[in-house]
C-alpha cells in the first residue's frame, strides 16, 4: 500500500564509494520515532521493512543492478537498540552451521 504523497522512488541512485557510505539512526523526540537514513545497501535491504509508509520516505535503486540501495524514512514497529558484537568459538560456529544444514532440509 503505497501513497504517492509520501513516497519518493529513486530508481537511478549512484552508490556511493565504500568510504562515503553511512546509515544514519536519529531520534526525534517531539515525534516519539526513530528515522533512519541509510546508502549502505545491506542495510538498505534489512531495514526497508521497518520503514513508515504512511510517512514521507525515499528509496533509492541502483543504476547498475536496480537492487534496492538507499532508504530514508521514519520506523515503525521496531526497536533500536546497539549490543555488543558475539564473539563465537570455533566449536560453537561449527554447531550453528551444523544446525542450519538440519533447518533447511
Amino acid at each position: 500500500m503505497s501513497n504517492k504523497m509520501t513516497e519518493q522512488i529513486i530508481k537511478d541512485w549512484q552508490v556511493p564509494s565504500r568510504e562515503e557510505r553511512e546509515t544514519i539512526l536519529t531520534y526525534e523526540e517531539e515525534v516519539d520515532q526513530w528515522h533512519i537514513y541509510s546508502d549502505v545497501p545491506k542495510h538498505a535491504r534489512k531495514y526497508e521493512k521497518f520503514i513508515d509508509e504512511s510517512k514521507r520516505y525515499r528509496k533509492g535503486y541502483s543504476v547498475n543492478s536496480g537492487q534496492l540501495v538507499m532508504v530514508e524514512g521514519y520506523i515503525i514497529d521496531g526497536n533500536v537498540g546497539i549490543s555488543k558484537k558475539r564473539k563465537l568459538t570455533e566449536k560453537q560456529r561449527q554447531k550453528l552451521a551444523e544446525n542450519l544444514k538440519r533447518n533447511k532440509r
